[in-house]
């Protein structure tokens, strides 16, 4: 396996949730217009950025979940999983497991990204990483113009000791919140920030039909 250079951000998909606000369906192998699962086109997106490297969270008892992913992307060096075996605690199980592949790979940064926000696109992303690295603020995250900082959020290594003591199923929320105006903010479209978590949701991600996703996995820029 290739792995990034020491100090290179690199990004985590936090796939490893129970999925039981559109049970007994699984959100991230609902399918869109084209056919392609979420948790496929989200992976292909974030593979699609600047990351020198995406790491995908899993549950333990999801085997579907990694095969999926192992046939979509079968020869794609950048690309590693992880398990995370006490999911069933909540989202932060997921992020203690994300952080400790940051700082094994020695990263800068950490890019945290939803399985469930497949419309979130690589122009953003990059944005992201670009602004992190020009401004190296505490965390860099969208604003979808109601001045709260949203998902996917670039965290500097400064704070990977605190996202990993977080417990429950929040998530980074509560350390964004207390940052205050030192999370750096980057306008972005509503339209992208979606996360597909309800049945009505999946509803509309079936009827959705992004950019294609190329046979390497990659997504090309609008």
């Amino acid at each position: 396996m290739v792995e990034p250079c020491a100090g290179a951000a690199i990004a985590i998909i936090l796939a490893a949730g129970r999925s039981s606000r559109t049970a007994p369906a699984h959100k991230l192998l609902a399918t869109d217009a084209q056919g392609v699962p979420m948790l496929v086109r989200t992976t292909a997106t974030v593979l699609a950025s600047t990351v020198s490297k995406v790491v995908v969270i899993l549950p333990p008892d999801r085997p579907d979940l990694s095969s999926l992913i192992r046939t979509a992307f079968p020869t794609t060096p950048r690309l590693e999983f992880r398990i995370a075996q006490d999911a069933a605690d909540g989202l932060s199980a997921s992020l203690r497991v994300g952080i400790a592949a940051a700082q094994a790979a020695q990263a800068s940064a950490l890019l945290v990204c939803l399985g469930d926000m497949p419309l979130v696109s690589v122009t953003l992303l990059n944005a992201l990483l670009r602004d992190h690295a020009l401004f190296n603020a505490p965390a860099t995250a969208p604003d979808r113009g109601d001045g709260k900082p949203g998902n996917p959020v670039v965290w500097n290594e400064s704070h990977f000791s605190a996202l990993a003591a977080v417990q429950g199923d929040q998530g980074g929320r509560a350390i964004l919140r207390a940052l205050g105006p030192a999370v750096h903010r980057i306008l972005a479209s509503a339209n992208e920030l979606v996360d597909f978590d309800t049945p009505e949701r999946l509803a509309a991600y079936a009827r959705s039909a992004p950019a294609p996703v190329d046979h390497m996995g990659a997504r090309p820029e609008n």
